[in-house]
C-alpha cells in the first residue's frame, strides 16, 4: 500500500509564511516515504478545516512550487473543480505541471460543490446532473488535448477546442475522479477514471461504494481492477486514545464547523496501533493508496505516523 498526504490546511505552527511551510513540509514528507501529495482546489479555507481569512495558496501554483522542491511524489489537486478554469486552459496547466514535475502529475477532478465560491467569482452553479455532464466533457477535452497531435480540435456538449497547440505532450496523466455519488459520479468513474478517491468514510461505507462502482464497471464494460482505489481519512495520533480525541477536539475548535461527536466517525483518531489497525481495514477492502489528513498539519500526528505506523501496515 502507498501513502499520501492531503495538505488541506496551511497552518504552520511557527513563524514561517504559509507558502514556505508548504514547500518545506512537502520535502519532509517525500523524505519520509510518502508517495502522493495533494492540495485542495478552493479559493479560501473550508469551514470544517479552518477560517475563511486564513492564508490559502492556490492549488496549481502551490503544486508547481512543490514540484520544483521534490523528486518522487505524485502530485494532484484533491480535487480540481471542473468550473474554476476554462477546460482548455486546465489541460495546458496540468500538462505544464506534469512537465515541470517530470511526469508526476495526476488530474484529480470533480464536479464542484461549494456554491459560495461560484457566487464569489461570478460563475453559474449548474444542477448536479449538468455539472457531471460538464465534468465528463472536460475529461474528454483534456484527454484529446494531451493525446492528439497539435493543433487539436474538439467539439463536446459544453466545451470545444479549435486548433489548440498544446506542447509538450504528456506521456500519461492519470485521471482521478473524486466523489461518491452513486448514480452519476461513480458511473463516470467507471467510464473514465484511472484513480478514484473518497474522503471521510468508514470502511463499511467505503465497501458499499466499491460495490456500486463494481456494478457500474460491469455496465460500462470496464475492468474494475483497472481503477486504483484511494481514500482520504482525517488522522490524529497520540499515545492514548483519549488524548487523541482531546487533541482532535482542540484542533477542530480552530475551525468554523462543529466538532464531530465522538459516537460518530471522526476518522482514525487514536494510538499508533489503533490507526494501523484502521488502515489495515481499508487495505483489506482493496485500497491502493491510503491518504492521511492531519487537521492543521498536526506535527505530532505526522511524526507518529512516520515513526510508528508506516512500517507496521
Amino acid at each position: 500500500m502507498e501513502f499520501g498526504y492531503h495538505h488541506s490546511s496551511f497552518a504552520t505552527h511557527d513563524d514561517r509564511p504559509a507558502a514556505q511551510a508548504l514547500v518545506d513540509r512537502a520535502q519532509r514528507l517525500e523524505d519520509d516515504g510518502f508517495d502522493w501529495f495533494t492540495l485542495m482546489d478552493h479559493l479560501w479555507q473550508l469551514p470544517f478545516v479552518g477560517h475563511k481569512d486564513e492564508p490559502f495558496v492556490e492549488c496549481y501554483t502551490g503544486l508547481s512550487a512543490v514540484a520544483a522542491a521534490t523528486e518522487r511524489m505524485q502530485l494532484s489537486g484533491l480535487v480540481t473543480c471542473a468550473h474554476y478554469r476554462n477546460p482548455g486552459y486546465l489541460a495546458k496547466a496540468v500538462s505544464s505541471l506534469d512537465a515541470l514535475s517530470g511526469g508526476r502529475t495526476v488530474l484529480g477532478i470533480g464536479a464542484g460543490w461549494y456554491e459560495a465560491e461560484y457566487d464569489a467569482i461570478g460563475i453559474d452553479y449548474p444542477p448536479a446532473d449538468e455539472r457531471i455532464r460538464q465534468l465528463r466533457d472536460q475529461i474528454e477535452l483534456c484527454t484529446a488535448a494531451w493525446t492528439e497531435e497539435s493543433p487539436v480540435s474538439y467539439e463536446g456538449e459544453y466545451y470545444s477546442l479549435e486548433e489548440l497547440y498544446l506542447d509538450p505532450k504528456p506521456d500519461d496523466i492519470p485521471i482521478l475522479v473524486g466523489g461518491g455519488g452513486e448514480q452519476l459520479t461513480l458511473r463516470l468513474t467507471a467510464e473514465y477514471a484511472d484513480w478514484w478517491n473518497l474522503p471521510g468514510v468508514t470502511p463499511e461505507e467505503y465497501q458499499h461504494k466499491l460495490d456500486v462502482l463494481r456494478e457500474h464497471c460491469e455496465t460500462a464494460g470496464r475492468e474494475y481492477g483497472e481503477i486504483d482505489k484511494t481514500v482520504t481519512i482525517t488522522t490524529v495520533i497520540r499515545d492514548e486514545t483519549e488524548a487523541a480525541h482531546e487533541a482532535y477536539e482542540e484542533l477542530q475548535e480552530a475551525t468554523d464547523a462543529e466538532t464531530t461527536p465522538r459516537e460518530e466517525f471522526r476518522g482514525l483518531i487514536g494510538t499508533p496501533a489503533e490507526v494501523a489497525e484502521g488502515i489495515e481495514e481499508y487495505r483489506d477492502l482493496g485500497v491502493d493508496r491510503f491518504q492521511i489528513g492531519p487537521p492543521k498539519n498536526d506535527p505530532e500526528t505526522i511524526d507518529r505516523f512516520v515513526d510508528d505506523v508506516m512500517d507496521e501496515v
